[in-house]
């Protein structure tokens, strides 16, 4: 019987007791195996909760960094449900079915999609992103670099906020320790390294966390580079642990700035770099991030400033072009990464990288969604860098799209 609907986050599914998430402490209690009920997850639950058999959220997106993270380590997950918190009670016996977004009632047994995969080698790049670092050699075989190493959760499961790391010393070596495991696993292929964003209210429960402020709309709010600019000391923290690796013989490192609005932002990170001792587009390739209407329309700028690479978030693109909270249930339906505007930027930027010859790529939720990809694929984009668990069907998805793009050429 299906007790409730959401959405599903992966190919996942899981069964298990109801365990309910009421208050902090809950957090602490958490068994091997149950299914975990809370109204909103956040990242610094992400150590208690990759022991579950599967979470379910009343609140969040498809495109949220939780369900990301919890896709990547198997963990079964349904977002946006609205009311579980509210139906579903402890010691509940339920299954969770990550494809569908349906919670039955009981032990459902479904039949496995057993697939066989070829290693499909595209012209296009296929890359990964990586949240958990433990992940990068199983990730490595099947993928030509990876898109974006995205430090958060690396911070996140040491439980403390960046500042209070930072106050112990602690910072440098948590985010040097958790890369080098992935530029390790990769070497010679490439790495970008993106620098620190997370919102304000998923740095709130971090020990240190009560100096964040309250806000409203922390998507729209302070975070991205234009926070690592207002703490510099962060910034250069950040910094510091690439300079290390680079000492070390890491070379396939890269660095690119998140969230960007304005052209000043990316001239002052590359500045402070310099001032760490690494010089941008020398020493280290260095490019962007365009997650944002106004990165994407004065993108001449950036051209002219120098990049070496460029990523595209689309889920924040689209957030930010269409006035719509990408983790807000009550207005998903106007939440549309293929809006006419969004795309009209995406292939924009696309042409101008491939006319000066800068490797393109997409990352996060819209790179393992093929229809999207069917699209950029068309534009000419360079590179496709999605979630490890993803990899074997893009890699394929690519190919058929370019050997399609070939059969119409011929036709014409």
């Amino acid at each position: 019987m299906k007790l409730l609907k959401g959405i599903g986050t992966s190919s996942y599914v899981g069964v298990g007791k109801v365990r309910k998430i009421e208050k902090e402490a809950d957090i602490f209690q958490i068994k091997s195996g149950e299914i975990i009920v809370i109204s909103k997850a956040s990242r610094d639950m992400l150590l208690h909760l990759q022991k579950a058999g599967g979470v379910i959220t009343d609140y969040g997106g498809i495109t949220s960094h939780v369900a990301i993270i919890l896709r990547e380590m198997k963990v079964p997950c349904i977002v946006g449900t609205m009311n579980a918190t509210e139906k579903l009670e402890n010691g509940m016996i339920v299954t969770v079915d990550g494809r569908t977004g349906y919670v039955y009632a009981g032990f459902m047994e479904f039949e496995s999609e057993k697939e066989l995969f070829e290693l499909y080698n595209p012209s296009t790049k296929i890359k990964v992103n990586i949240n958990v670092p433990e992940i990068a050699e199983r990730a490595e075989p099947y993928s030509d670099g990876v898109g974006s190493i995205r430090i958060e959760n690396m911070i996140a499961r040491t439980l403390k906020h960046p500042y209070k790391l930072l106050e112990d010393g602690e910072l440098t070596d948590v985010i040097a320790d958790g890369v080098r495991k992935i530029v390790e696993a990769f070497y010679p292929k490439p790495v970008w390294f993106r620098t620190f964003d997370i919102p304000t209210d998923e740095l709130k429960r971090l020990r240190g966390g009560d100096l964040e402020p309250y806000e409203d709309n922390p998507l729209l709010g302070l975070r991205g580079i234009y926070k690592d600019l207002k703490n510099i000391e962060i910034l250069k923290a950040e910094f510091k642990a690439i300079k290390y690796l680079l000492d070390e013989g890491y070379y396939n490192l890269g660095i690119k700035i998140p969230f960007v609005r304005d052209i000043e932002e990316y001239k002052l990170s590359k500045k402070i770099l310099k001032d760490e001792g690494i010089r941008p587009h020398k020493d280290i390739g260095f490019g962007v991030s365009v997650e944002t209407p106004s990165a994407a329309l004065t993108f001449d700028d950036f051209l002219k400033e120098g990049i070496d690479f460029m990523t595209l978030g689309m889920s924040d693109l689209a957030m930010c072009s269409l006035a719509v909270d990408r983790r807000g249930v009550k207005v998903a339906k106007h939440f549309n990464l293929m809006h006419p505007a969004v795309l009209m930027m995406v292939k924009s930027v696309i042409e101008k990288c491939n006319e000066r010859e800068i490797e393109s790529c997409i990352c996060g939720h819209s790179a393992g969604v093929p229809e999207i990809v069917k699209k950029l694929v068309g534009y000419g984009i360079g590179c496709i860098s999605t979630n490890p668990d993803q990899i074997l069907k893009i890699r394929k998805a690519v190919y058929n799209f370019e050997n399609e793009i070939i059969k119409n050429g011929f036709k014409k």
